[in-house]
């Protein structure tokens, strides 16, 4: 009888344990190495086992779209989803995997941000929209990507898969091995840019279940938002400028969309994953398969309203008025003074709002800036109401000073952020650095830090 027990209780104990296996880590919640709180009820290479949820606020008029999904970064939550385990064409989503290799490239030491690419007569043949890159020219890194997820250029993606690759088929190779090492079952890739594959079934086609795991892996890096975030930016090209605009006019419109990635083919239609962030609380809103580019972003900033009306959040409000982040009222002053801080050459809106203690919204808001563009001796208005930040203004601060060796692959922006009170303006100025790619591996930087 003492057996027969032992082996029930045994057997409810093994139970629990699958049980807990499957759904026990649903609301746990943890940050991964770019800050950012996502759930841990999947591992990164399956979605499979994500929580479902129905909301009576959420009404999504879905006929308009083939496919997509909302998701809750926080609890792991899909709020809405349609077809999410169907493949389609995916377009010139396809640049999203482009911009995942290139940084894990950068991250493992491989290349840099200042890596210079020569332009090759294959690249500027690629086909589609370009943005004109010219044969026997050389673009670092960081601008053939600006191109590629900010301006969709086809010939800036084909000539990071060439370099990287050897071929373009060699990184498209490549692509497909990562897309199933994320467990991405439903992707397959034929090309680098997203364009039509001479026969249509073999058009790059991905699932809203699998451009979600893809997202996630991307929300890694501050990096890949900080450029599919840029609503305009500008590149150089032997001296002359090449002025990008974002195809995902969302990041324009709204405050807290900062990326990802547009997409459209007459097959694939106008596709769109993007992200956003509301105080705090991520939600990725994925869209396949409509008919114009103003109704995708009708569509997908619709369902990013609801999502966060859901939560009680209240709906996004478009960034007209700019009256979301004006200027802050103060006790016994209707206007209060600013403090204006003059762009310097290396400054970035990140880093200028990491000085200041404010986010990129409120700068942009403070000084009606359309996009993230900013230019040398452009005059900033910063308005900091923090009594403890004005108290510790009046006070000189207690400084730390740190060496640190320069490793293969650091950038300064990179650097800036494994030291908090520092920021790349002023890695600049400590250490007599005009542009950012002066800095080299073996170098040793001084930085100073404040900590009261």
């Amino acid at each position: 009888m003492f057996s027969n027990f032992s082996s029930v209780l045994l057997s409810v104990i093994l139970l629990c344990f699958q049980v807990q296996a499957c759904y026990g880590s649903s609301n746990q919640v943890v940050k991964n190495q770019a800050g950012y709180a996502t759930s841990s009820v999947q591992s990164d290479k399956s979605l499979a086992m994500v929580q479902s949820f129905s909301s009576s606020k959420i009404k999504i008029q879905d006929n308009v779209a083939r496919a997509g999904l909302m998701y809750d970064l926080i609890s792991g939550t899909i709020l809405w989803e349609k077809n999410m385990h169907k493949a389609y064409p995916i377009a010139s989503l396809t640049k999203m995997m482009v911009g995942l290799l290139v940084i894990e490239d950068i991250y493992a030491g491989k290349i840099s941000w200042n890596t210079m690419i020569r332009v090759t007569p294959e690249a500027t043949r690629a086909g589609g929209f370009m943005v004109a890159l010219k044969s026997g020219s050389s673009i670092s890194v960081e601008s053939l990507l600006k191109a590629a997820l900010i301006s969709s250029g086809n010939d800036a993606a084909y000539l990071i898969a060439q370099y990287l690759g050897g071929t373009e088929q060699k990184f498209v190779n490549r692509m497909n091995r990562r897309a199933d090492q994320l467990g991405m079952k439903s992707t397959r890739f034929s090309n680098a840019t997203g364009m039509p594959a001479p026969n249509s079934r073999n058009d790059n086609h991905s699932s809203p279940l699998d451009l979600l795991i893809l997202s996630k892996e991307m929300l890694k890096y501050n990096e890949l938002l900080w450029i599919a975030g840029m609503s305009e930016s500008s590149i150089s090209q032997r001296g002359k400028t090449i002025k990008l605009k974002n195809h995902n006019r969302l990041v324009a419109v709204y405050d807290e969309v900062d990326g990802f990635k547009t997409g459209y083919t007459r097959n694939a239609k106008f596709c769109l994953v993007a992200t956003a962030n509301k105080n705090g609380r991520r939600i990725i809103a994925i869209a396949l398969g409509l008919k114009s580019q103003d109704l995708r972003n009708q569509f997908v900033g619709n369902m990013l309203s609801q999502g966060y009306n859901s939560m009680g959040m209240g709906t996004l409000q478009p960034r007209t008025s700019y009256s979301m982040a004006s200027a802050p009222k103060t006790k016994g002053s209707d206007s209060p003074k600013p403090i204006v801080h003059r762009v310097r050459t290396g400054d970035t809106l990140y880093g200028i709002a990491k000085t200041h203690d404010c986010s990129i919204a409120q700068l942009k808001s403070w000084n009606r800036l359309p996009g993230n563009v900013i230019k040398p001796g452009q005059q900033l208005k910063i308005y900091n109401k923090s009594p403890a930040i004005h108290a510790s203004a009046a006070q000189p601060a207690v400084s730390n000073v740190i060496y640190y060796k320069v490793k293969s692959g650091d950038t300064l922006w990179r650097i800036s952020q494994k030291y908090k009170g520092i920021s790349v303006q002023k890695l600049m100025q400590i250490n007599g650095l005009k542009r950012s790619s002066d800095l080299k591996a073996g170098d040793t930087l001084k930085i100073v830090i404040d900590v009261g």
